[in-house]
């Protein structure tokens, strides 16, 4: 926990401008940001976790730390943007204390993060990571723990290496190593699909459970999925010929598009009408119109 009192007064005032520029600077990248399907948010760290196993974290001491590979957060992924521009309005008066302290130079504790290739995921010190960028610093000082990973991932880019890690993790627990997936986090959501129709009650599983006489383990559970929900899908897919209008997309990213989407695809089809409808209705225009001339 960091003391934040002391501050002289005019560094305080100062400080608070620069928050509520910066507030309304990360506002306006929100909103932009979702308009043009930009990412802006701090990667949060349970789905690298989940991907990468947590049990041969290496401490590695305080060390300085370029701010830019700071690129997650542990639990604050909804307080800071990528760039560690505040979210929160309430935040206001506590790192403008922060950002004052740092700008008088004084001393602060160092922040603590978890290293996972070349990037870092902060554990406490959001509020000091984003007071000493603003104030221009390009390190900070840190206790990291690090998550080793296999050398040999790419790594140009966090989206590259989350997208890697998940990659090979998807194929080690399932051997489905013919599936392509391109969308972020997609391969995650396939191991989600698994779990559920290992456990769900959807008649699929229900049937490859009862041929078994046994709940389904992991293995039959991939397999079962495999066959009975993923192959049938795809195979609907590349009959509809709709993966020509997405050239860079596979199956696999159709199928999960489909799922996400499917309440709102379902939606959609009501709002299309068919011809006999729109037969009636140019009837009943028709009719209308004759009745005004009368």
């Amino acid at each position: 926990m960091v003391n934040i009192k002391g501050a002289n007064t005019m560094n305080l005032y100062e400080s608070i401008r620069t928050f509520d520029s910066l507030y309304y600077k990360a506002l306006w990248k929100k909103i932009l940001g979702k308009l043009r399907h930009h990412r802006y948010r701090l990667f949060p760290l349970s789905p690298w976790e989940e991907v990468v196993g947590t049990g041969e974290a290496i401490y590695r001491g305080i060390q300085a730390i370029p701010i830019a590979r700071i690129v997650g957060t542990e639990n604050r992924f909804s307080d800071f943007d990528r760039e560690f521009l505040p979210l929160k309005r309430r935040d206001r008066q506590r790192w403008a204390r922060i950002h004052a302290l740092y700008e008088e130079g004084k001393p602060l504790p160092p922040v603590s993060l978890v290293k996972i290739g070349n990037f870092y995921f902060v554990r406490d010190g959001h509020h000091r990571i984003s007071a000493a960028k603003a104030s221009g610093a390009l390190y900070i000082d840190a206790e990291v723990v690090e998550i080793p990973i296999p050398q040999d991932i790419p790594q140009d880019s966090p989206e590259t290496l989350f997208h890697h890690l998940e990659e090979r993790a998807f194929w080690e627990k399932t051997g489905l190593s013919t599936i392509r997936v391109t969308v972020l986090g997609g391969y995650l959501e396939l191991l989600r699909l698994i779990q559920c129709f290992q456990y769900s009650s959807c008649p699929n599983a229900e049937k490859a459970r009862t041929q078994k006489g046994h709940c389904l383990s992991w293995e039959e559970a991939v397999s079962g999925w495999y066959e009975h929900c993923y192959l049938r899908a795809v195979k609907v897919i590349e009959e509809s010929g709709i993966l020509r209008r997405f050239p860079n997309r596979t199956p696999a990213d159709l199928y999960l598009f489909i799922l996400e989407n499917l309440d709102l695809l379902r939606k959609a089809v009501c709002f299309v009408p068919s011809r006999r409808t729109i037969t009636q209705n140019l009837r009943k225009l028709r009719q209308i119109a004759r009745a005004k001339q009368l």
